[in-house]
């Protein structure tokens, strides 16, 4: 449960605006549907305009606010770090939260250029392409400029199972292939 400042959360999203005004004027909003250590990261970044995906779960007080708390443990790596971000992405355009949905695309175009491992990016890659519209670019791209530049992991069996399973990543990859092949990047 989170006590937040109607000042702070409804100017930053459309959702929750909307939902404390009008005939909804809602004082309790509940979010069953939602993985509570997302929810804390989206909650995090409308009072910081920040978020770090290594946020550990611990009983306490956060910035004045009552709920259960999280604190980050900087000396764990975040190991899910891209689906981590992935899922944030979704959770900001569920709730209308322009700036997190930024933030969210950097943090994974950020993510996918360091090292990294070929599960946690199939992982990362069906979150994309699940949660996200067709029409919705920011993380599709990147997966597909990922591949790219890892077309070695295209010769997997398990790549090749998450592209029959997303029809629409085959056809963005098809689409990069033609793009590559005008501008004579490859013959």
């Amino acid at each position: 449960e989170y006590h937040v400042h109607r000042a702070i959360v409804c100017t930053q999203s459309e959702f929750f605006s909307a939902a404390c005004r009008g005939s909804f004027k809602a004082r309790k909003i509940d979010l069953p549907d939602d993985d509570p250590r997302l929810v804390h990261i989206m909650v995090h970044y409308l009072y910081h305009f920040d978020y770090d995906v290594r946020l550990q779960h611990e009983r306490s007080g956060y910035d004045g606010l009552e709920m259960d708390g999280y604190e980050t443990n900087v000396n764990e790596p975040a190991a899910d770090a891209l689906l981590t971000h992935a899922k944030i992405y979704a959770l900001a355009e569920k709730y209308l939260i322009r700036g997190l949905k930024a933030l969210a695309l950097r943090q994974f175009k950020a993510a996918a250029t360091v090292s990294l491992d070929i599960d946690d990016f199939l992982g990362a890659a069906l979150v994309v392409y699940k949660s996200t519209i067709e029409d919705d670019r920011g993380l599709r791209d990147v997966v597909v400029e990922t591949l790219s530049k890892h077309s070695e992991w295209l010769d997997e069996e398990k790549v090749r199972d998450v592209l029959k399973e997303l029809g629409a990543l085959t056809y963005d990859i098809n689409d990069m292939f033609i793009y590559m092949r005008q501008e004579h990047r490859f013959y």
